[in-house]
Order: C-alpha cells, then sequence, then structure tokens
C-alpha cells in the first residue's frame, strides 16, 4: 500500500503509474462508497497489486498480507502510526514501513518520529549533469 498526502497526489499517481501497466487500485475519498467497498475487496483478494490511497484506508480496514506501507510525505504523527498498522494486521506477518520525503520534510520529521523505531536510509544525492549524461550516453 502507498499512502499519499492528498486525493489530488493519489489520483495523479495512481493514473500515471496505471499507463505504465503497473497493477494499481486507486482509493480515496473522492470515490463512492461502493466503489471503495469493490475496490477494497479487489484488493484483498488479489495477487501482486498496489494500492494507491489517501486516508480513507489508514482507520479501521484491515488488509491481510500487506507488508509492505509506503508513506509519500509528511504526516501526522498518528496518522502515520495508524497507516502502518495496515500491515501484516490478521494474519501475523511482520510489516515494513517506508517513509519517502523531500529533504525540507525530512528536517521536520524527527519531532514526528520521535521515539519510534525508525532507521535512516542513507540516499545519494544525484548532480544533474551526471544523471543527464548517464539518460543520454
Amino acid at each position: 500500500m502507498i499512502f499519499f498526502t492528498t486525493v489530488r497526489f493519489t489520483a495523479l499517481m495512481a493514473d500515471f503509474c496505471r499507463s505504465a501497466r503497473l497493477p494499481v487500485i486507486e482509493m480515496h475519498s473522492k470515490k463512492s462508497q461502493e466503489y471503495r467497498t469493490r475496490n477494497a475487496k479487489t484488493f484483498v483478494n488479489g495477487n501482486k497489486q498496489i494500492m494507491f490511497t489517501s486516508d480513507v484506508s489508514a482507520r479501521g480496514v484491515d488488509y491481510p498480507d500487506v507488508t509492505l506501507i509506503v508513506q509519500v510525505g509528511i504526516t501526522e504523527r498518528e496518522q502515520y502510526i495508524h497507516r502502518l498498522g495496515r500491515t501484516g494486521r490478521a494474519c501475523g506477518v511482520e510489516g515494513r514501513g517506508l517513509l519517502l520525503l523531500n529533504l525540507p520534510e525530512a528536517n521536520y520529521v524527527q519531532s514526528i518520529l520521535k521515539g519510534l523505531p525508525v532507521e535512516k536510509v542513507p540516499y545519494k544525492k544525484l548532480d544533474q549533469d551526471d544523471e543527464i549524461n548517464r539518460i543520454v550516453g
């Protein structure tokens, strides 16, 4: 499951990834309850699917066999904890979470994650000229 910060960002990324033929299920508050219920069942019964979602999937819904939660962008501490709670729920498997932030968010997030078992993953800052040369050849 991939959580996004807004409905608009969720829909944009879902459309983008579906155009790349990825098995994406879109879930957010601008979709009807019937649509969300149908897609939740599809996700639960499916195999190798990715749910792109906003807050509507953060609380009160258990998705068995979810072992990875990706949070794109910063959210409040309580929301982050509930979103991570979607992993492994009701099936006894251990789940993991990945929080993707831009640099300003990363500087701010320390207070939100304080006391949580978080491991910072180093990244390599790409030089724009090197990246262009790699792509163009």
